[in-house]
């Protein structure tokens, strides 16, 4: 007997079935694995601080760097901490715009551990800082915000808004 039909009859049954595997309830647990892992990926911070440099300015070299944006709300968050000499330029600059002013910011999940930790401390996840202008940091759309120095720490918090 010829082995041509017993072949085509396997592949037409194999087809059927992976067909119908592909149901409603497929596509559904397609869906929840990449709702999940678009969570995921909106919990953690970028650390590219060139990606960072195309929506705005960067004129200060940084060691460490997490950010976010939320393009539908135009805001961009980002964590920042510098050598002490780009620091204190920083701080020397955005004072020659206007004084600092005592401010507490609220932690996020994403930002470095040790802000986190010393959030956690305070009992109420909250920062503490001198909040600079951002002046410097303005670029294209996002030219409006703040950098916070977070107190006893080397980070600065800088938060950006589209007008």
């Amino acid at each position: 007997m010829n082995p041509a039909p017993k072949i085509l009859i396997f592949l037409s049954i194999f087809i059927s079935v992976m067909v119908g595997c592909g149901g409603p309830d497929a596509n559904s647990n397609a869906n929840a694995v990449d709702a999940s892992n678009s969570s995921q990926a909106n919990n953690s911070a970028k650390t590219n601080v060139e990606e960072l440099a195309l929506l705005i300015n960067v004129p200060y070299e940084s060691e460490e760097v997490f950010w976010k944006d939320d393009a539908q709300h135009k805001r961009i968050v980002a964590v920042l901490r510098f050598p002490p000499n780009e620091a204190q330029r920083l701080i020397a600059d955005a004072q020659k715009i206007r004084p600092p002013q005592k401010v507490t910011i609220n932690t996020e999940s994403w930002f470095p551990p040790e802000l986190v930790a010393q959030s956690d401390v305070s009992g109420d996840d909250t920062l503490g800082g001198q909040a600079y202008a951002a002046n410097a940091f303005f670029q294209d759309a996002y030219n409006d915000g703040r950098v916070i120095k977070v107190d006893d720490s080397d980070y600065f918090v800088l938060e950006m808004n589209a007008k």
